[in-house]
């Protein structure tokens, strides 16, 4: 299993957990919270109840699905470190690398050492 593929089956099991979670928030308020024979019916604290038992699940349920989806993930504002690419060889350097690989003899190094450095042979 790819770690993508790890990372949604997680992603979707937190996901249903958390809607099973909020029916179940909701079904314990509706069984506890406000009885049958309380007396709030349409008048006095009854008519708000509705709306939060509305409202509130929503609210938690749209929470859940922006945290499962990564909305509020920390965001990076700036581009992954590049390392600045490293300059090219000098040509002494050069120079040096083809004698140590013995591709010229010791008089042609020193002959081009020498015009490298302005100097005479």
């Amino acid at each position: 299993m790819k770690p993508t593929e790890t990372r949604e089956t997680s992603l979707l099991v937190w996901m249903v957990l958390g809607i099973v979670l909020i029916i179940g928030v909701m079904l314990l308020l509706a069984a506890f919270v406000t009885p049958f024979g309380s007396g709030w019916r349409m008048m006095g604290g009854g008519m708000g109840w509705g709306a939060l038992f509305m409202v509130v699940p929503a609210g938690l349920l749209i929470l859940i699905l922006l945290a499962a989806s990564g909305a509020f993930a920390p965001r990076t504002a700036y581009p992954p470190y590049v390392p600045p690419p490293s300059p090219a060889p000098s040509a002494l350097d050069a120079l040096n690398a083809r004698y140590a690989r013995g591709e010229i003899s010791r008089d042609e190094y020193l002959r081009i050492k020498a015009d490298l450095e302005g100097r005479a042979p």
